[in-house]
């Protein structure tokens, strides 16, 4: 048996995580859309969340911080949950800050959606699934991340 074969295969299945993340960002980024959680939705669906869930401390973010700035934070979740966690995870470009981003936003579906009644097994699986995919650079293979690195392998941040 070929010494890199079993490498290729988890370097493959690190790859098909990373696109299949990206896939749900996609389809979650459709979704919203069509239900007008990025325009006049928004804030109420954050109020939602607000009112919903036991960590006080973050209740009373989403209350003070984020509803008050809305139209900030719907332009800001409509442009990353697309472009920076959708398309960037599927054609594997930057995906080191891409899986940190992603997983600072799936952080944040935790910590709003706790104890509303939602597993929170689903945030944790994209936390761990989005560390993996980052830690071992899965854009590296079958990604844009493979040219960069060719062109600056040594770079002293992991960015690619």
């Amino acid at each position: 048996m070929n010494g890199t074969r079993p490498e290729r295969r988890s370097d493959m299945a690190m790859a098909f995580l990373r696109v299949f993340m990206g896939l749900i960002f996609l389809t979650t980024w459709a979704s919203n859309l069509s239900k007008g959680l990025y325009s006049d939705g928004f804030a109420p669906f954050i109020q939602e969340w607000a009112d919903g869930t036991s960590i006080t401390f973050y209740g009373d973010f989403l209350k003070s911080v984020v509803i008050p700035n809305a139209d900030l934070f719907r332009y800001f979740q409509v442009v990353t949950e697309f472009l920076i966690m959708g398309v960037f995870l599927i054609v594997g470009f930057l995906t080191p800050v891409s899986a940190l981003v992603a997983g600072g936003f799936s952080l944040n579906l935790l910590l709003a959606s706790y104890s509303t009644g939602e597993w929170p097994g689903t945030y944790l699986i994209m936390l761990a699934v989005l560390a993996a995919v980052g830690v071992t650079r899965a854009g590296r293979t079958l990604g844009v991340d493979t040219i960069l690195a060719r062109r600056s392998p040594h770079r002293k941040l992991p960015l690619y």
